[in-house]
């Protein structure tokens, strides 16, 4: 240092330190990817009318909430004529029942009422058979009317209406876009020749315009597409918040972790005539020290120059430094 400025009795300056250290990194790749909810489904209406009603784009809806209803005059018909229909097949079973336990008393006088009764037996069994089919049109057509309300089946965010009040619908036909609006996930799309370093549960960096943050790999899609030679990541959001369609960026590692001595980012100062950074030697002063930077992960930067594990270096105050300044500890690694 120069032993001129000491003299000039400069003040220490607050600073905040760490270590630099041997730690295991690996090349790093970013690929674009998007937020995407879990769920995101175009919701259908299940049977065929006119719409009465259709929720507005923005409206939170919780599970088995009404986004849409159809005019259900026709279907209640079907219901009437269902209910009419099963009211006259049970009659008819009740008096087939009756005339078989008439007949069956008959039977043991003669034998012209024994064959009666084979006949009144079979007309019982088929008006049995007729009730079960009434019964069964009348809950369908009970179901139907049910389904002229058409409900959410998650909690979600109406992201879009295909489909306004008036007009028809027929089965099948897409109604609304439902989006969940907190169940978010990361998709990105990797070069198939990062694969072998991608594993489930991996933690990568996210970041985007709004901030940064953490996901970890949920899901490999394992089939790439032929044409652009990329895989599928499905990526939980652990840290970090984000709305669904924002863009992201992913950094995926592209090669096997090696250990090299590396410092915190925060502590490289970046100039035209190279990067560098401040050392805190026994003495508490700052000394400058020239680095070559190489791969990047996390927080975390490769670094090649006179400089070796353990050795503090700053990573906050290194801005108003200056070669030889006395500088007081306040944070991070301490003296030694």
């Amino acid at each position: 240092m120069g032993p001129g400025l000491a003299a000039e009795g400069m003040r220490a300056s607050p600073v905040v330190v760490e270590s630099a250290e041997l730690r295991m990194l690996s090349p790093i790749t970013w690929v674009a990817g998007s937020v995407v909810s879990r769920d995101d489904a175009q919701l259908a209406a299940e049977v065929e009318g006119r719409l009465l009603s259709v929720v507005d784009e923005g409206t939170s809806v919780s599970v088995g909430g009404t986004v849409a209803r159809i005019d259900d005059t026709l279907i209640k018909g079907d219901v009437a004529e269902a209910e009419a229909s099963l009211t006259r097949e049970q009659a008819n079973l009740s008096y087939l029942k009756h005339e078989v336990e008439r007949l069956q008393q008959l039977a043991q006088q003669n034998n012209a009422a024994a064959s009666a009764l084979e006949q009144a037996t079979a007309n019982r069994d088929v008006a049995i058979a007729a009730v079960a089919a009434a019964e069964a049109s009348l809950n369908l057509a009970h179901e139907r009317l049910k389904r002229t309300t058409l409900k959410a089946p998650f909690a979600g965010v109406v992201a879009a209406r295909l489909k306004r009040a008036g007009e028809w619908v027929g089965a099948g036909d897409a109604v609304v876009r439902l989006a969940a609006a907190s169940d978010l996930e990361v998709e990105a799309s990797a070069p198939l020749n990062l694969r072998r370093h991608l594993a489930v549960g991996q933690r990568l960096e996210l970041e985007s315009e709004s901030g940064k943050g953490v996901g970890r790999i949920r899901t490999i899609v394992p089939v790439g597409d032929a044409r652009s030679r990329l895989l599928t990541l499905r990526i939980d959001i652990v840290e970090g918040e984000w709305s669904a369609g924002e863009p992201v960026r992913v950094a995926l590692p592209s090669a096997k972790p090696r250990e090299v001595l590396s410092v915190s980012r925060d502590a490289l100062i970046l100039r035209r005539s190279g990067t560098s950074l401040f050392k805190i030697g026994d003495d508490n002063m700052a000394q400058p020290v020239p680095v070559e930077t190489g791969m990047a992960s996390g927080p975390y930067i490769e670094v090649r120059g006179p400089l070796k594990a353990g050795d503090k270096v700053v990573i906050r105050g290194n801005e108003r430094l200056r070669p030889g300044q006395p500088v007081e500890i306040k944070g991070g690694a301490q003296q030694q």
